[in-house]
C-alpha cells in the first residue's frame, strides 16, 4: 500500500491546526507546505510568515487563529489508520538549525464508550530527527515508545541510530514492523531499537501515522537555509 495516496491525509488534528496552543511557541501545520511530486515523493517544508490556522478552545469552540510559523505535516484520515504489519521509509533529511522532522503514530480516537481507540496514549515514535546546531545533530535518528503523551514524559524506551557522516547527505531507509508480538526498527539494515509487547500499554488498536516536518523553536532555526524534508517511499504491508 502507498501511504503516500494524498486521498489518506488530511492536515489537521481534531483539536485544531495549531501544534502547542496557547503558548508562546505556536506553531501552524499548513497544508501550502506539503507538495505531491511527478516522481512518487512528498515534500515537506516550513515556512517562518504569517499562517491562518484554528484550534478549539478549553469548552471546544473553534478559534481561528494565527501563528509566524508553519510546517508541512499529514495525518491520516479516520478510514486510513493502520495497523499490524511492515512499513517501510525512504527519504531525505532537511539540513538547516532548527529543524525536526518525525514519522511517528498516535492514536487520535477516544477510549470506549465514547470511540474504538485507545485515547491519546500511547506514542511511537518511528524516527525524529533533532537539528538543535549546525553539525554534531546532523549525524543521529531516534527512535522512541511512550506509554504515554510525550508531555507527560512517558519515555519507556527510547534508541538512537548514529553514523559517522552526515544523515542529510544521503537517502535512509527504515523499516518499522509493528506486530501482535512486538516492534522493530531496522535503519539502512541495522537493527536498532525492539519493544516488546509486554511493555506497558502497547498499542494493539489501528492508530494514526504522522508525518511531515518540524521546527523547534527554541533551536533558533536558521530561516536563511530552510530545506524540505523529502518522502520518496512509504509504503505499508499489513501481516496476515
Amino acid at each position: 500500500m502507498n501511504l503516500l495516496d494524498k486521498t489518506r491525509w488530511t492536515y489537521s488534528f481534531p483539536w485544531g491546526s495549531i501544534i502547542n496552543p496557547d503558548t508562546d511557541k505556536e506553531i501552524c501545520i499548513n497544508d501550502q507546505l506539503v507538495s505531491y511530486h511527478p516522481d512518487g515523493s512528498v515534500h515537506f517544508g516550513c515556512s517562518n510568515a504569517i499562517c491562518n490556522g484554528w484550534k478549539m478552545d478549553k469548552n471546544w469552540n473553534v478559534i481561528k487563529t494565527t501563528s509566524n510559523w508553519s510546517v508541512g505535516s499529514v495525518i491520516s484520515k479516520e478510514d486510513s489508520r493502520t495497523h499490524f504489519g511492515t512499513y517501510r521509509f525512504v527519504f531525505r533529511l532537511p539540513n538547516f538549525r532548527g529543524s525536526w522532522p518525525a514519522i511517528w503514530f498516535l492514536d487520535l480516537h477516544p477510549l470506549p464508550p465514547k470511540g474504538d481507540g485507545m485515547g491519546m496514549p500511547p506514542e511511537t515514535d518511528v524516527f525524529e530527527h533533532f537539528r538543535k546546531d549546525g553539525f554534531f545533530t546532523r549525524f543521529h535518528l531516534t527512535h522512541s515508545f511512550h506509554e504515554g503523551p510525550t508531555y507527560t514524559n512517558n519515555t519507556i524506551l527510547s534508541k538512537t541510530y548514529w553514523k559517522l557522516w552526515p544523515l542529510d547527505l544521503n537517502d535512509i531507509e527504515l523499516v518499522f514492523t509493528w506486530l501482535p508480538s512486538g516492534m522493530t526498527w531496522v535503519v539502512n539494515g541495522k537493527n536498532t531499537m525492539t519493544v516488546p509487547s509486554a511493555t506497558p500499554n502497547y498499542p494493539l488498536r489501528p492508530m494514526n501515522l504522522i508525518m511531515g516536518a518540524g521546527l523547534g523553536l527554541d533551536w533558533k532555526p536558521n530561516v536563511g537555509q530552510f530545506e524540505d524534508f523529502v518522502i520518496s517511499r512509504a509504503e505499508y504491508y499489513p501481516s496476515v
